[in-house]
């Protein structure tokens, strides 16, 4: 089968490891890292001759491969390690504390299993991430506004009622109007133009005019 057409078309990472084991003659029962490392590295660099978008899980895959050859060469038989941070062409990858992985005498479900913790700690790790920033967007988007216009509109709102309540006020809002009323009303507060009232703890909060 065509490993490269594999890649190119999107398939998974065990696929891909599958098929090297079979066109290299490897031992699924007892893996030749090296061997597998270096066959995986030589796809993905035709692959960077023809200026193919290597996938990510790739990158990650194969760093691993090649931290595990690495302590192969230096390791008693049987030893076993813990994987670490590794950098392949300045992108550092942190692995987490996982099942150690052995260096040798290890099947090609093994293997698996062990690189699939790894994905699947990255692909977590990046949510997380992207969660983050998301917020920090959000909050950099609230201050996005001249906040002295937003207090003048927000006390022109409560000024046709003289009363109302937080919900009444935002009910209708996204979330992002909602902050920004939010931090209205703090300043028309602070500037004793209104009173807040509160009776209970995380419940609605009522707003009188001054």
């Amino acid at each position: 089968m065509d490993i490269l057409k594999l890649i190119i078309d999107g398939s998974s990472f065990q696929s891909v490891l599958k098929e090297i084991i079979i066109e290299e003659g490897l031992d699924p029962w007892n893996i030749n890292i090296s061997s597998l490392a270096d066959s995986l590295l030589n796809y993905l660099a035709q692959l960077k001759e023809i200026n193919f978008r290597i996938p990510a899980r790739f990158i990650l895959v194969s760093s691993i491969l090649l931290r595990l050859k690495s302590e192969s060469l230096v390791e008693e038989e049987n030893e076993e390690r813990e994987l670490e941070t590794i950098n392949i062409d300045g992108l550092d990858i942190l692995e987490p504390p996982i099942k150690r992985i052995p260096t040798r005498n290890i099947t090609f479900d093994e293997l698996v299993q062990a690189l699939e913790k790894v994905m699947n700690f990255k692909e977590k790790k990046e949510k997380i991430k992207f969660n983050k920033e998301e917020k920090i967007k959000e909050l950099q988007k609230i201050f996005e506004i001249n906040i002295e216009d937003y207090v003048d509109k927000v006390f022109r709102e409560i000024s046709k009622t003289n009363r109302t309540s937080f919900y009444e006020l935002t009910s209708t809002f996204n979330n992002l109007e909602t902050a920004r009323y939010f931090i209205a009303l703090l300043h028309l507060a602070n500037q004793q133009r209104i009173t807040i009232k509160q009776d209970k703890l995380f419940e609605d909060f009522y707003i009188f005019l001054k």
